[in-house]
C-alpha cells in the first residue's frame, strides 16, 4: 500500500509540475526592451509577436519601463532568467530586443523596429543556431540592417 501511495503521489506531482519541470530550457531569450510611450516599441511588439510564432527554443522576455510597476516586473523577469547584467545594461532604452544565449548569458545580437517580421524570425533563427552550436546558412548576400546592439543605457523610470 505504501508503494502505491508513493507511486500515486509521484504521478500527481509529475502531473502538477511536469510541464515546467521537464520542459526543455530555451536556447535563447529574446529580451524586448519596451515602453508604451515609444512608437518603435509598439512597432517592434507587433513584429516580434508574429516573428516568434513557431520558433523552437526561444523565450520572449519583456522588460517594460512604461511605469514603475512594469519596471519592477521586468527586473524580476531578468532575475528569474539570470540575465540581470543584460537588464542593467539597457533598462530604460526602449525599441529593440536583445537576443541572449540562455546558457552562457552572452548577448548574441539585437533587432529593432527597422526589421520586418520575416527578418526578425530569420535573425532569431540564425542566433538560436549560433547559441545551440548548429550551423545556419543564410541566403542574404549583403546586409543593410545591423544586428549590432545599441550602446549601454540605464535610466530610472520617472517618479522613482
Amino acid at each position: 500500500m505504501k508503494k502505491m501511495i508513493a507511486f500515486v503521489s509521484g504521478v500527481a506531482l509529475t502531473a502538477a509540475f511536469g510541464a515546467s519541470a521537464f520542459a526543455a530550457s530555451p536556447d535563447v531569450y529574446v529580451v524586448n526592451f519596451r515602453n508604451d510611450n515609444n512608437a518603435e516599441s509598439q512597432t517592434l511588439d507587433s513584429r516580434l509577436s508574429s516573428a516568434l510564432v513557431g520558433l523552437g527554443n526561444v523565450e520572449h522576455v519583456v522588460i517594460d519601463t512604461s511605469n514603475a510597476a512594469k519596471w519592477e516586473k521586468g527586473a524580476h523577469e531578468a532575475f528569474d532568467r539570470d540575465i540581470v547584467p543584460v537588464f542593467n545594461k539597457w533598462v530604460g532604452l526602449p525599441g529593440f530586443a536583445a537576443i541572449v544565449d540562455a546558457k552562457s548569458k552572452r548577448v548574441i545580437g539585437c533587432v529593432n523596429s527597422q526589421f520586418n517580421s520575416g527578418e526578425i524570425a530569420s535573425e532569431v533563427r540564425r542566433m538560436t543556431a549560433m547559441a545551440s552550436g548548429n550551423a545556419y546558412t543564410s541566403r542574404a548576400s549583403t546586409r543593410i540592417k545591423t544586428t549590432q546592439c545599441p550602446p549601454a543605457f540605464n535610466t530610472p523610470p520617472s517618479g522613482m
